[in-house]
This record gives C-alpha cells, sequence and structure tokens, in this order.
C-alpha cells in the first residue's frame, strides 16, 4: 500500500515537474513492533533531469556513521540494464526497470533508519561525469509517536484502496512466493542425533512471463554464520570458508527455466547453534533487461535430545556392535581356516622338499659309492700298469686300454662334480623357501595378536557403555553421557592406537585427521610437521601455515597452527623433533610445549631439553609465528621468513626446519644449527607431540 501512494503521488506530481529526480521512502518513521517493511524508490521523470542528455546509471545510497559517508547498496547501469547489488539484507526484493530502482526491506531494524541518497551519473554537452542527487532521512522511534503515524499511515492507505481498483506494477517486480520454493527434512531436528536437509529449488515452468528468462544465480545462507552455498551459471556448487566437513552440498542449475534448478545442504550432526532462520534466493535475467530478486526464509529449531533418545542411539550402538563382534568373529575364523590351509600347504611343500633333500642324499651317496669303486679300479689299474711294465712290450695294447679306461672314469668323476654343483643351488632356494614360510607365519601370528588386543578394546566399551548407561539412568545430564559414549567409541589422541605399522592415519573424536606414530619412544605421538623428499612446498602464507596443508600419501605435510594450538590447549604436551643428517639420527624434546591462539600470534611454549640434536629452540622460546605475509619477529631490518625462505617462530633470523628442501645457501636451508651450521640442510624432519601421563 505504500508503494501504491508513492506511485499515485507520482503521478499527480508528473506535470508539476516534466524532469526530475525523485526519492520516495515509505514510511519516513520506522518502529520494530509496527513497521512490516521499509520502500526506497528512485526515479527519474520524463526520463530527463536537468543539465544531464546522457544518463548512464542510476544508484541508492545509505549513510554509514561508521565512516561518515554514503556507501552505494543498489547501481543499475542504464545502457546494458546491469543491477549491482552490493549488500546483502536479511529478508528484502529488489525491483528496477527503465530509469527506476525500488529496494523493500522487511522488518526493518534501528541500523536501517539512515540517511538514503538517489544518484543519476551522465554526460552533457559542456562536461562528462555530471551527477545529480537527492536524499531523505528514515527516523528511528520506538514509542507512541511512532504508533499515531503507522495508524494514520494505515487509514490513508485504505482510503486509497477504496477509490482505486487498478493493479499497479512496475517492470521487474514479480510475487516473490510464486516461484521460489524452500523446504526443510525437519524444521525441528535433535541435537548430533538426527540429520537436518534444507531445500531451495526453483521449479521449472511454461509461463509465456519466464520466455527467454535466465536463472542467474541460487544461495542459501543463515542469519548469523553467514553465506553456507552458493551455484551460479559461471560456477558449480561452492561452498563458504566455514568448517563444513560434516554437509553434503548438492545442486544443478538449468538457465533457461526449462528443468527444476534447485540448491540442498544436508547436515549429518546439527548442534545448537546451527539454530535460527535460513535463507534461500535466486536471480533471474529477463531478455528486456529487466530482473528479479526472489528470497523465503525457514526457521529451524534444534534440541537437545532426551534421555529416550540417548537410550535408543545406545541400543543402536549395542545392535551395531553386536554385529561388528559377529563379522570379526566370521572374518577371524575365516582367517584361521586360510592359515591354516596355508600352513597345510607349507607342510605338504616342506615334506616334497625334505623327500627330494633325501633323493638329492642318496643319489650323493650313490655318487661317493661310485667315485670309490672308480679309486678301487684305478688302484687296481695302477697295480697292473707295475705288473704290465715287466712285459711292455707284450702288454702295451692292454695298458692302452687301461689308459682308456681311466679318461671314461674321470669323465665321469667330472659329471658327478657337475651335477652336485647343479644341486648346489637348489638347496639354496629350498632355504630361501622355507625362510620366507617362517616370515609369513610370523606376520599372520602378529595380525591375530593385533586382532585379538582390538576385539578386547571392543569388549571393554561395550561394558563401559553399559555401566555408563545404568549410572545415567533418572539423571538429566545427557550431554555428558553422550560426550562420554563419543570418547570412549572414537580415540581423543594417538595415545590408544596400536598397530604393526610405525605410521597410521587416523580420525580422532574431534573430527581432525591426523598420523600417528605408534613406535617411536613407546608410540602415541601425533605428527604436526613431516619432511622427507620434498614434493611439498613449505614457503606459504599466513593462512595456510594457519589451516594446515600438505598429503599424508606423499608423507609431508604441516597440520595447522590453529589445529595444533586446540591439541595443546587440553593439557600437558610433550615435543619430540626427530632429525636425520648424513645418514645418523638425532632427536630434541622439550616439555610442557604448547602453541597460543591466533589472537596471540601462535606464540611458542616450550619447557626442558632433552635429546642429542642440541637445543635450538631456546632462542625461539615465547616467539610469535612468522611468514612472509605477516611479520612478527623481532628483526627491526628483515622478515625473517622471507629473508630464510622459511616461517618459523623467529626472534632473529635463526635457522628453522621449513626452509627450503635441500638447499645449500645460507640460512636458506632446512637447518638445525648445532647439526647443520647455516649452509646445509637435513634429509628428515618429523615434528610431533604426545600428551604427558
Amino acid at each position: 500500500m505504500a508503494f501504491l501512494m508513492s506511485l499515485l503521488l507520482g503521478v499527480y506530481l508528473a506535470p508539476l515537474a516534466l524532469s526530475a529526480l525523485i526519492i520516495n521512502v515509505q514510511p519516513e518513521v520506522i518502529s520494530p513492533v509496527f513497521t512490516s517493511q521499509l520502500v526506497i524508490n528512485c526515479s527519474v521523470t520524463n526520463n530527463q533531469v536537468p543539465n544531464i542528455d546522457v544518463i548512464k546509471s542510476v544508484s541508492l545510497s545509505r549513510y554509514n556513521e561508521t565512516i561518515k559517508d554514503f556507501y552505494v547498496l543498489l547501481s543499475l547501469d542504464t545502457h546494458t540494464f546491469n543491477l549491482q547489488q552490493f549488500v546483502q539484507f536479511r529478508h528484502a526484493q529488489v525491483s528496477f526497470g527503465n530509469l527506476f530502482l525500488s529496494l523493500t526491506v522487511y522488518n526493518p531494524i534501528q541500523s536501517d533508519a539512515q540517511a538514503y541518497r538517489c544518484n543519476v551519473d551522465g554526460d552533457n554537452s559542456v562536461q562528462k561525469n555530471v551527477s545529480m542527487k537527492a536524499k531523505k532521512e528514515v527516523r528511528y522511534e520506538p514509542n507512541v509517536t511512532a504508533l499515531i503515524e503507522k495508524i494514520t499511515r494505515l487509514m490513508i492507505s485504505k482510503e486509497i484502496e477504496q477509490c482505486s481498483s487498478m493493479n499497479v506494477g512496475l517492470s521487474g517486480y514479480n510475487n516473490i512466493r510464486s516461484k521460489l520454493r524452500f523446504v526443510a527434512s525437519s524444521e525441528i531436528v535433535k541435537e548430533l542425533i538426527e540429520p537436518l536437509t534444507v531445500k531451495c529449488s526453483f521449479p521449472a515452468t511454461n509461463d509465456s512471463s519466464y520466455q527467454d528468462s535466465v536463472l542467474q544465480f541460487m544461495y542459501i545462507l543463515h542469519e548469523t554464520t553467514g553465506v553456507i552455498a552458493t551455484i551460479s551459471r559461471d560456477q558449480p556448487v561452492t561452498k563458504s570458508g566455514q568448517n563444513l566437513s560434516s554437509n553434503t552440498i548438492q545442486g544443478e542449475l538449468y538457465h533457461n527455466l526449462s528443468k527444476d534448478s534447485y540448491l540442498q545442504v544436508t547436515w549429518q550432526n546439527v548442534k545448537l547453534f546451527d539454530s535460527g532462520k535460513y535463507f534461500c534466493g535466486a536471480h533471474v535475467n529477463y531478455v528486456l533487461g529487466q530482473k528479479d530478486r526472489f528470497q523465503e526464509q525457514l526457521v529451524i529449531s534444534v534440541q537437545r535430545p532426551t534421555l529416550d533418545d540417548l537410550v535408543k542411539v545406545v541400543h543402536d550402538l549395542q545392535r551395531e556392535v553386536g554385529e561388528e563382534k559377529q563379522r570379526r568373529e566370521i572374518s577371524e575364523r575365516n582367517i584361521m581356516n586360510i592359515h591354516e590351509q596355508n600352513i597345510e600347504i607349507v607342510k605338504e611343500d616342506m615334506k616334497i622338499n625334505q623327500q627330494n633333500i633325501k633323493n638329492v642324499k642318496e643319489d650323493v651317496k650313490i655318487n661317493q659309492q661310485n667315485i670309490k669303486n672308480v679309486k678301487e679300479d684305478v688302484k687296481i689299474n695302477q697295480q697292473n700298469i707295475e705288473d704290465v711294465k715287466e712285459d711292455v712290450k707284450i702288454n702295451q695294447q692292454n695298458i692302452e686300454k687301461n689308459k682308456e679306461d681311466v679318461k671314461i672314469n674321470q669323465q665321469k668323476i667330472e659329471n658327478i662334480k657337475e651335477d652336485l654343483k647343479i644341486n648346489q643351488p637348489k638347496f639354496e632356494n629350498v632355504k630361501k623357501e622355507l625362510k620366507i614360510n617362517q616370515d609369513n607365519i610370523e606376520n599372520i601370528r602378529e595380525e591375530v595378536k593385533i586382532n585379538q588386543q582390538n576385539l578386547t578394546r571392543l569388549k571393554e566399551t561395550i561394558d563401559l557403555l553399559q555401566y555408563n548407561l545404568s549410572n545415567y539412568e533418572g539423571k538429566t545430564n545427557y550431554t555428558s553421557l553422550l560426550q562420554e559414549i563419543q570418547n570412549t567409541l572414537i580415540p581423543e589422541s594417538c595415545r590408544g592406537i596400536i598397530h604393526k605399522k610405525e605410521r597410521v592415519v587416523v580420525t580422532l573424536a574431534s573430527g581432525l585427521k591426523v598420523m600417528c606414530d605408534t613406535k617411536t619412544d613407546g608410540g602415541g605421538w601425533i605428527i604436526f610437521q613431516r619432511r622427507i623428499n620434498g614434493k611439498v612446498d613449505f614457503y606459504r602464507g599466513w593462512k595456510e601455515y594457519r589451516d594446515g596443508f600438505g598429503d599424508y600419501n606423499i608423507g609431508e605435510f604441516y597440520l595447522g597452527n590453529e589445529n595444533i594450538s586446540s591439541l595443546t590447549s587440553t593439557g600437558q604436551y610433550d615435543l619430540r623433533i626427530d632429525l636425520e643428517f648424513n645418514n645418523k639420527k638425532y632427536f630434541a624434546q622439550y616439555e610442557n610445549f604448547k602453541v597460543l591462539s591466533e589472537t596471540e600470534k601462535y606464540k611458542l611454549k616450550i619447557g626442558k631439553y632433552s635429546g642429542n640434536a642440541g637445543d635450538e629452540l631456546l632462542r625461539h622460546k615465547n616467539m610469535f609465528f612468522t611468514t612472509f605475509d605477516r611479520d612478527n619477529d623481532l628483526d627491526s631490518y628483515d622478515n625473517c621468513a622471507e629473508y630464510n625462505s622459511g616461517p618459523w617462530w623467529y626472534a632473529d633470523c635463526y635457522p628453522n626446519l621449513n626452509g627450503l628442501w635441500g638447499s645449500t645457501s645460507i640460512l636458506k636451508g632446512m637447518t638445525w644449527a648445532q647439526l647443520t651450521g647455516y649452509y646445509n640442510s637435513v634429509s628428515f624432519s618429523e615434528m610431533k607431540i604426545r600428551e604427558r601421563k
């Protein structure tokens, strides 16, 4: 009705002002109880304003008390009909046409009570970039005066409605709720138990008014956390910078409205702070340059789970644990059957090998007997030769024959030696196969031992869950019970991780994915910095060192200062630094290690040192973290992270382990001065923490 009044007033005053820039505000006084909407219109009568021949743009601005100046809310390019919106309102509608802008703010608040200004920019025959302005002020009065003005406006609106039956509309203005659909899987969900899905959709249409129109953009936002997800014709579905690892975001955008377009977000574990108002919006462009902004709202309530909800979750967990136990038992039986079959096969192979060895021994024994016989024959022949010497002439032919026999026997001896040489590798292969079989049996025993330990931990977890449930019956502290259940099922650190591998990647109860060192000094270490091959670049800025980077599969990464700060803020931790230099291993260990928060520039805290690598962190104690784009060191001349090619907790520009891989330039590499000096680099670096018992 306020918009209708402004239009009728403009029509009435048109003969009096043939060419002018007009700003109309309805109402001029707003109240938090009685004002449902605030409408600001900018228009140019007769498509002209004094002193401007060619109008380039029309814009709407609002005064800002902080900067003491007007800032632009909307800007319309009159040649391309391109509308730019610089401010996102909680719930508003924007309409525009030829030399016309309209902003409707629903349920305005005190901060909307400011001075508003319309600007027209263009050229004339004398000069370029000529500007014409008109402004009006909106007041905020939460008192009886506002109520009286509200009643007066309603009475005037009622009279106008009685006097006019015309439907007055403007180009680009459509019913907000005629197209956009915004629904949720449930408007009331249980915290951490029930999932939540919200879907913003723009259905396909055969309406001729939407012919050749284009859907440009869709979004979903929360009243406090801001934009959650967007999709546009220029890029696929994207999420905001906030932590949305537990969400699933889907969407399809069809530009010509021939198919249903949608944007959908799913939370698997909603929390109390996810309650509140959610908004979905869509931007549509028409073939004649007109544009529409659609917006819808949902209110979601996240409630704490009741005892019945928790009991149901526990029963489901017990059922899943029982099923998992059955699956494990079946797997273990299958493994044992396979192991037994393998053992039988190994035994059969060993039996065959033993028979082969027995046969080889038998052949050797026969060959030895043959050699003995040959030797005996040679001895006899020699004796015959001695006897024949007495009658050489008579027995010369016999001697030649005996020589031939000796030659044949020697050839047999050589053949026997060759057979022995050929059989020798077979003996070696049999030995190797026996050793491989023994190693396989040891691996099988190790896997069975680990499975037995995991089964014992699983049984202890079930017993603890049943004990906790019996202790919490009749009490109201359900959040603590749920937290204890989660802490029991999911490891909070690497201390309880048992594995045959030295390095294993696990997900902690907090949701953080870490690499654990399960062997060094008893294991239980969370690795937050690892460099082994130089495939990951560590010369990065503040944001990447805050959030973390790298790849567990490559083996090089940095967990992130924010994660390190969160971990060390929960208790007392030791820091261990393992290094390799010139094929030798070294380590440095510090008690009471802690990294403070980002507001404290990730300040370094360390205690007593031990190890054989040298105390190189002492000079950096109580220092802030420095990157090439955030200089927090004490050096007044240089940014040490830039000078040393690596971020670190610098007091002055001394060595660090985040420098260039393999560099031999002074202070540029992965240096630990007491090992490498200033020119060389270590070939392995691993920084890790473990909570103290």
